[in-house]
């Protein structure tokens, strides 16, 4: 878990950071937005219906899941990981 130090340092500014980390997103998943070849369970298991996601803003949050390799990393509510783990979508 994020102490609330580290969590105070990631400072996130969503009017100016929004379409620079949609980019970043996009490019780090190796996906394109404007297509439909996602796998199935990425449909499923989205970062916003995570536990262990904490959320900033209406897209992006902060994954708290120290099993996971994101684990402090601002993420985008539509992405997963391998170690996405059940609950509700905030």
């Amino acid at each position: 878990m994020l102490s609330k130090q580290e969590e105070a340092s990631m400072a996130f500014h969503p009017q100016t950071d929004r379409a620079h980390l949609t980019v970043i997103w996009c490019d780090r998943c190796s996906r394109a937005v404007n297509t439909n070849d996602e796998r199935d369970h990425f449909h499923a298991e989205q970062c916003g219906g995570c536990r262990k996601f904490k959320r900033v803003d209406t897209d992006w949050g902060w994954c708290r899941n120290h099993e996971s390799v994101y684990c402090g990393r601002l993420m985008f509510e539509h992405d997963t990981c391998s170690q996405w783990l059940e609950g509700t979508w905030a």
